[in-house]
This record gives C-alpha cells, structure tokens and sequence, in this order.
C-alpha cells in the first residue's frame, strides 16, 4: 500500500482510489467509527471523504467560541495527528454519486474511490431562512451552524452593538448568552409564545425567559421575522410582522438543523429516508442497500417506544452511533443501536442556571404520573410510570448527574426511595448505587443460599430479593408454592445501555468474526421499510466484503 501525505486532494480526475472501508464526513459520528474500525479490523485500508478543511472538532463548545472562552485547539475532538498516528486516511472531497451496483463514489472533479464497505455519516445543515425572505443577503444576517460561521461572527463583533438572534430553541438560548457575556445588546426573538418548546413546558420556560432578561436580554415573543432592512449593503435592522423595525448591524439565524440528504438522493440503488428524520436504518444501522450503513445525525432508527423512524442530534448519541456503525461494518456482533443509545438527555447551562432533561419528561399519557417541585430559581419534573422513571426535568443552580438519572430510565429501577431527592435535585448517585450494588451483593454471599444462587445464575434471573427501595407487589414479587426465597417470574435479563464516559469502548464479544456477519446481501423491500415493517436482521441485511481478512485488491493509487 503506498503511503500518502494526509490530508490529500480527491478533486484531481487523475486520482482514483480504493479502501476497504470508506467514511463520507469527518464529523464525531464519522471518525469515532473510523478509530473504532481500526481497532477492530488492523489490516484493513480506512478512507474518510469530507469536504471540510479542518480536522473533527466538539461542535457542543462552538457556542463559547463567541464569548472566547474556548480557543482553536480547545475545540478539537482528538488530539492532532490522530487519524495518521492511527493509519487512517483522510481526503478531501465532495462525493457527487454513490454508484451502489459498482460499489464506488464519483467525486467532484472526476476522480473514482471504490469502497467495501460505505459509512454515510454527512451529518447535518443550518435550516436557515424561508427562501425568498426580503434582505437575508445583506451583510450581516448569517446562519450559525460550523466553525467557518462563528469565526466569521467572532471577527464582526468588534464593530457590532446590537445585534439580533432569531429562533427560539436551545441553539438560540445559548446565543444570546454567549453574547451577553461579552457586552453586546442582545434582541432575542422567538416566534413561539415561549422559548425550547421541544425540551420545557411553559413553567419551566418562564423561568428561563426570566433569567435571560435578567442577564440583559430584550425577549421578543410571538415575533415573526418577515425581512431585514439595510444601508448600503449593509443589515441596520429587523423587521417583524407586527410592523416593528427593531435596530441591528448583525442578526443571527438559529433556527434548527436537519439531516444532510443531498448525497443519499443520489445513488443509483434508492436509499429509503424521511426528509425531516434522515436515511432510514435497522438497529445495526445498515440502511435499505446493501453495503452502506448511515451514522450520526443523518440516520434514523426506529425508537422502540414510539415505533416511528427518528434521529437523534446529539453529541452522545453520534459517538455511540459512531461506535455501533464500526463494530457492524467490521463484523462484530453488537446490540441494537436503540438499546446501546437508550433514553436521551440533554444538558446546557445558560449563565447561572443549568438545564437538563432526560427521557421524556412533558409525556402526558394516561399512566404517567407527574410530579413537580417550582422553586424561585428552580423548577424539577418528574415523570413516573408505577415506580419507574421515564422523563426527568431540572432547572436549578446545580445541575444532576445526567448520566446517573440516564441510568434510573434505561434499567427501569425504582425510583420510589430517592424520589424526592429527584425533586430537590439534591440526587446523590454514588450513594444510591453503592447500596444497590451491596444490596445486590449481599443476596449472593448469604449463607445457605448456594444452591439458589446456583438455579438463579444458570436461568439468568434477578437477585433473590426485591430491588432497593421497592415492595414486593410493585416489583412483581411472589413467594413460590412451596415456600423459601421469593423470586420474579419471567426472565428480565437485560443489556446496559452504556452509560460510561464516551471515550469507553465498545468490547468486541467472544465467538464474532467477519464469516458470522457475512450473508447473501440480498436487497431488502423498500416496500417493508416505508410500512415501517421491522427491519432484517444483519446477514440478511450486509453482505461484508472479503477484502476485510485479504490484501486490498485496489490499492491507493494515482493514474498517470
């Protein structure tokens, strides 16, 4: 294999390629499973495409690059020189066609990378303005969604004093924020008649609206953005649908992303996606052809809850996907991604006050009891199904353990004895699992309990004991018909969604290889995909390329 200076330039039509595994987008999604698929396959050739100039960096901390509290090099997600310490290689390219029956990508410019297998993880882009809207190409309305744009934000402040930031959702909080911390006169609007409608319900809202103008900020709610005014080129102001011109020399649009489907519209075998979810895929994130799996937020899978197709925008989750999309693309046996990712959480902090939510804390069905503690500057919901957790809200000064309520609603245990903790916000997670894990213990070492333990282990049961801090009717507890040691009918073994730090990785089990993982690579019905039928199972689904145990049968090369 001859080496090649990275990055390198796959613009040239003099240039075709070739890789066991290639990756389109050097996003979190797209590398992470870059580095895990080299873990899990060290022989084998790793390309990853991407049409941005700069190495993979942790897109949560962009919102700091405009108060300056984060510098360049703190923004990157691996240190430098990752990718060629790892033998990874990475080009630079726009993919113009999936050619999906020759298994090769037509890159701009002419030149030709075939792959083994494809990992589209292309991420997502800015919703932006309605098309059309008066004035958005003045000098000064800008749309934040990469690094480009808030380096180009961070050189305008010098010369701005108000500025306006449109949308009303998480990314438009934390704007305003940043922004006032700086100094800067801030105008939020948002169209809605309260802010992070997705994440808080109206209680909570207000007291966000609250801190937020607090801190200096000029709400401006059921505001409906129709255009922009200008001198000479230039933004001076932003008109509103109820006939306001309100002052601005920047205005920035925050306004949501959506999944980045341009290339998956242009394959030669269809790819089956939503256009407001992503590219559909089964649990192994495998998409509707064979051979090309999706990552990140661009992929959809299908939530056990809901039963619909839904991606999942988040840090957290792109890692997670990023890991999964490696160990499937490489053989490995692995679980469904929906169980790996489990409930999702979302942490921001905005000055002082802090906001998390985990699992579905505005569920509102029938069987969901919910419970609220309103303080001055704290709001805390919990949603409760019987004894178990599946939504949780806090806004307070200290922010949860967010991973260790993630916990409580992945495993379901009871949250009967720590829930008012939970409401306080005052949850101390280290206690509460220590004394279930010497609870758990304890039942294992008791004497004369050997022969119970022996039948309990062999039939993958519970402990011998009711779990902490529940009765034994609400766990479903039953003493048996002759008596001894009550136990739980029906086998609740189960796989922990991992809840470690990200950096953990994915163990490889005992018995994978690629042969197990091979199949017929027979196409799956598109018809079965849009009737939301369940997706095959992974042999039927990828049929992996021989090239992962074999010499790479097109090496890199340039054609003279």
């Amino acid at each position: 294999m001859q080496k090649t200076a990275l990055p390198a330039w796959f613009g040239d039509s003099r240039i075709e390629a070739s890789a066991d595994v290639v990756i389109v987008g050097n996003g979190i999604a797209g590398l992470t499973a870059a580095i895990e698929a080299r873990r899990f396959a060290p022989e084998s050739t790793i390309l990853v495409l991407t049409e941005q100039c700069y190495p993979t960096i942790h897109t949560p901390a962009l919102r700091q690059v405009l108060s300056g509290r984060v510098s360049r090099s703190q923004l990157l997600a691996y240190p430098e020189g990752t990718e060629q310490a790892r033998g990874i290689k990475v080009g630079i390219a726009r993919v113009e066609v999936i050619d999906a029956v020759e298994r090769r990508l037509l890159v701009a410019g002419g030149g030709v990378v075939h792959y083994g297998i494809l990992l589209l993880a292309t991420g997502s882009v800015a919703r932006g303005l309605p098309e059309g809207l008066p004035g958005a190409a003045l000098d000064g309305v800008l749309t934040l969604h990469r690094l480009p744009d808030y380096l180009d934000v961070r050189r305008r402040l010098r010369e701005v004093r108000e500025v306006a930031v449109i949308g009303g959702g998480v990314h438009g909080a934390e704007t305003v924020m940043s922004l006032l911390h700086i100094g800067k006169r801030v105008h939020w609007f948002i169209r809605g008649s309260y802010c992070l409608p997705r994440l808080l319900n109206r209680v909570a809202a207000e007291l966000v609206l609250r801190h937020v103008e607090r801190a200096g900020a000029l709400v401006h709610l059921e505001s409906e953005v129709i255009g922009f005014v200008g001198r000479v080129g230039e933004l001076a102001g932003v008109a509103t649908a109820d006939g306001r011109v309100i002052p601005a020399q920047l205005a920035l649009v925050c306004t949501g992303t959506r999944p980045a489907l341009d290339l998956a519209t242009r394959s030669t075998l269809p790819l089956v996606y939503e256009e407001q979810q992503g590219i559909l895929v089964d649990g192994r994130l495998c998409t509707s052809v064979p051979g090309i799996l999706a990552a990140g937020d661009v992929a959809a899978w299908r939530h056990p809850l809901s039963g619909f197709y839904r991606s999942q925008p988040s840090w957290h989750a792109a890692v997670l996907q990023g890991r999964v999309a490696a160990a499937t693309m490489t053989g490995q046996v692995v679980t469904q991604v929906s169980e790996v990712i489990g409930a999702p959480w979302q942490a921001t902090r905005l000055g002082s006050l802090s906001i998390l939510a985990v699992g579905d804390p505005l569920a509102e069905a029938a069987e969901v009891k919910v419970l609220t503690r309103h303080g001055k500057q704290s709001y805390h919901r919990l949603a409760l199904v019987g004894d178990r957790l599946v939504g949780y809200l806090a806004l307070g000064k200290a922010q949860p353990d967010a991973l260790a309520i993630k916990r409580l609603i992945d495993e379901a245990l009871p949250v009967g004895v720590i829930q008012d903790a939970l409401l306080r916000g005052d949850f101390d997670a280290r206690a509460y699992f220590a004394q279930l894990r010497s609870s758990k213990l304890y039942t294992l070492t008791a004497p004369g309990r050997l022969a119970e333990r022996t039948l309990a282990t062999s039939r993958c049961a519970p402990p011998l004991s009711p779990p902490l801090g529940t009765t034994p009717a609400v766990a479903g507890w039953q003493a048996p018909p002759q008596g001894g040691e009550p136990f739980l009918q029906g086998s609740v073994s189960r796989r922990r969604p991992q809840t470690e730090p990200l950096r953990r990785l994915i163990p490889a089990q005992h018995g994978a290889n690629v042969a197990n993982a091979a199949g017929s690579g027979a196409l799956a019905d598109l018809d079965s995909w849009a009737g939301g039928l369940e997706p095959e199972p992974l042999p039927r689904r990828l049929s992996l390329p021989a090239s992962l145990s074999q010499p790479n049968p097109r090496p890199l090369r340039y054609c003279r």
